[in-house]
This record gives structure tokens, C-alpha cells and sequence, in this order.
């Protein structure tokens, strides 16, 4: 199974909206597909597929509900897992917690291919905590100086604390291909130079009209506008993943293994 998980340093750069438009357009490539919304305390991936849960992940942390019982089903099949939204002490995890979703995900891993995992934006314990679980770490920045700034204190902390030096970047909301690689180039250099690490480019998704409109339909930009930029993009980038050979992925995955790298003194 590949586990992505799709981050952020920066809030508003459009996170959520990629993982979604991926999980449907990997879904029509024929992937069994499931997105974990790891975004604890404000949720929102339920919302972008229109869907109305009655459960979600803060009734699994309380031992009210099992995994199984809150997995929702999306457009085109898509297991969805969503979570609370203004639930503030579903912030931050502890370690029990933690251990509590690692042994109910081994219940649910059975028949997935890709699993993205939509992270909340920043640095917060819980955020590391899921880009570490994951095989791969997709870090999603805009031209707008603030998201490349903490994105690039996003990649500081995984690398100087947590020993993580390997990401890939996903450029969105850009004018061309041209402007994307300016903003991968620049940070791919200030990782290298500075925290020994090194990213990938992954991709970029241009800035569309068509993105919003679909939004205001409740539906997404490659289900409502396939033949939009914007699509296209989005539709290569699903491509590269589902290609994706699994040596390209780290070993450090630990949701449905015995190894717990994520735990740290």
C-alpha cells in the first residue's frame, strides 16, 4: 500500500482540495483509494466530497466507535476517514492515542492500494506525527512568501529533529511551470544547503478559474471540469502515483508495522 501523506506549512494553499481531487482521479485510474482527513481539530475533507458523517475520529479516540464503524464511502468508491472539526483537545495526540489509531488502522489497511492522509497545516506535534507515519511526504506551497517560508520550517523540524530528509514538493496555485520552478529551485536549495535534505519535484497545479467554480457546485474540479488546467495537472500528478515503483518509497511507514521511528525522546 502507498501512504502519502499530503502537508503543509502554511494554511489556505489549497492542501485539502488536492488530496481530494487526487482521490478521485487516482479512483478513476481504477485505485482503491482511502483518505485519512489528519487534520484533527478541523476537519474538512468530508465537506469537499459533500458528504455528512454521523462519526468521526474524535469518537475513535474516545473508545466509542471502532475504525470501521466511521469510514465513509465518496464519490467513485473512495473510503473516506473523517475528523471532528472545533474540537480543540483532538489537536494534539499523546502517545496513547497514537498507538490507539496505529493498531485500529491495521483493521481497515486490508484492500487499500493508496492511502493520502490530508495533514493540518504547520508544525504541530500531530502533523509530525502523520508525515512521519507516512511512506512519502508531500509538502504543498504557493507562490505566497508566508507558505514558503513555513514550509520550509515545516521541512526545518522533520530534518533537524526528527531525522526526516527526504520530501517532495507540490507547487499550487502558480501562473505557469516557468514560476513552479522557481519556488522548487529555491527551496530545493536553502534544504540542501542548510538542513541536508533533499526534495523532489513533484508536480504543480496552475491557477484556475475553475477550481472555485466547481467548489461553489460542491464538486470537484476534475469531476465537474475534467478538460480544465487545472485538471490536467491534477490528473498527471494522480498518474505519478499510481506508477509510483514501491523502492521509491521510504521504509519508515509505521501505521501497519511493529516500528515506531515516529517515537522520539
Amino acid at each position: 500500500m502507498k501512504t502519502i501523506a499530503i502537508t503543509s506549512g502554511k494554511g489556505g494553499v489549497g492542501k485539502s482540495t488536492i488530496v481530494a481531487n487526487l482521490a478521485f482521479a487516482l479512483s478513476e485510474m481504477g485505485k482503491r483509494v482511502m483518505v485519512l482527513d489528519a487534520d484533527l481539530g478541523l476537519g474538512n475533507i468530508d465537506v469537499l466530497f459533500d458528504l455528512r458523517p454521523k462519526y468521526t475520529l474524535e469518537h475513535v479516540i474516545k473508545g466509542e466507535r471502532g475504525l470501521k464503524e466511521i469510514i465513509l464511502e465518496g464519490p467513485k468508491g473512495i473510503k473516506v476517514i473523517p475528523a471532528p472539526s472545533g474540537v480543540e483537545e483532538m489537536a494534539a495526540l499523546n502517545q496513547q492515542q497514537r498507538l490507539l489509531l496505529i493498531e485500529e488502522f491495521r483493521s481497515v489497511a486490508d484492500g487499500v492500494e493508496i492511502l493520502l492522509i490530508d495533514t493540518a497545516p504547520g508544525i504541530s506535534s500531530n502533523v509530525i506525527f502523520f508525515n512521519l507515519a507516512a511512506s512519502k511526504v508531500v509538502v504543498v506551497v504557493s507562490p505566497d512568501p508566508c507558505s514558503m517560508v513555513d514550509s520550509y520550517a515545516l521541512m526545518k523540524v522533520m530534518a533537524l529533529s526528527h531525522s526526516k530528509r527526504l520530501f517532495d514538493l507540490l507547487v499550487n496555485n502558480v501562473r505557469d511551470e516557468r514560476e513552479a520552478s522557481r519556488i522548487y529551485e529555491r527551496l530545493d536549495t536553502l534544504a540542501s544547503h542548510f538542513l541536508g535534505a533533499t526534495i523532489n519535484y513533484f508536480g504543480y497545479v496552475p491557477s484556475d478559474p475553475k477550481v472555485p467554480m466547481a467548489s461553489r457546485r460542491k464538486r470537484l474540479v476534475v469531476e465537474a471540469f475534467p478538460e480544465s488546467k487545472a485538471s490536467s495537472r491534477l490528473f498527471e500528478i494522480a498518474r505519478k502515483i499510481s506508477e509510483m515503483p514501491e523502492r521509491e518509497l521510504s521504509p519508515e511507514m509505521v501505521f501497519f508495522s511493529e516500528e515506531r521511528s515516529w517515537e522520539r525522546p
